[in-house]
């Protein structure tokens, strides 16, 4: 059964439940909401043919896919992609791995978490307020306003819903084709042929 896209995105009313799932289903649904705000982005930028290109059998239908082809048409950045793909292994992680006891504790997916360039650009931002002299603030206090964005499923977390808000931030709908008329151009380079006719007269002894 295919999955229905989800036209607009509610940060705070995702927030609560997503937080509040199991370490499992937050990462399964983490990726599945990315996957579908990217493509929503595809709907407000194709001009044609969106159903079977972003259909689950179509060339477009899978999460790395429209990943790699946003990247390459330079509608996300480098760090986006990067999360989107670091993402994308974790929710796999957990999907394909039988065993109850899978966290983001263990080994592997906290490394994964701990490359996510998102919740990365919290933490160092944290500090450089931690470290920058504050009026009411002391610098205890502002790191201790930051740990949420140290353990790794927070890390997750953030990522998750920051990438998705940055994904539908983006600009809309393309605008119609802008590139020169092709028939133009043909009828151009036609009017601009010169055209030479060669008659061959052949002279001989007339019949009898």
């Amino acid at each position: 059964m295919p999955r229905l896209p989800i036209p607009s995105f509610d940060l705070n009313a995702f927030s609560g439940p997503f937080r509040a799932e199991s370490d499992r289903a937050c990462a399964v649904l983490g990726a599945a909401l990315l996957d579908a705000r990217l493509e929503s982005l595809y709907n407000r930028r194709l001009r044609c043919s969106k159903h079977e290109l972003l259909s689950g059998s179509g060339p477009l239908g899978a999460f790395s896919a429209r990943i790699r082809l946003a990247h390459a048409l330079a509608w996300i950045s480098d760090d986006v992609q990067y999360d989107l793909n670091v993402i994308r292994s974790i929710r796999n992680e957990f999907a394909h791995n039988f065993d109850h006891e899978l966290s983001f504790a263990n080994q592997s997916i906290a490394d994964k978490c701990r490359n996510l360039r998102t919740a990365q650009v919290l933490v160092d931002a944290n500090e450089h307020a931690a470290s920058t002299p504050h009026p009411n603030l002391s610098a205890t206090v502002i790191r201790a306003m930051g740990a949420i964005f140290h353990p790794p499923r927070q890390r997750y977390e953030v990522s998750v819903e920051m990438l998705a808000q940055h994904l539908d931030d983006l600009e809309g709908e393309a605008g119609a084709y802008a590139g020169p008329d092709l028939k133009e151009e043909l009828w151009k380079l036609g009017s601009n042929v010169n055209i030479k006719i060669t008659a061959t007269l052949t002279v001989g002894p007339a019949s009898t």
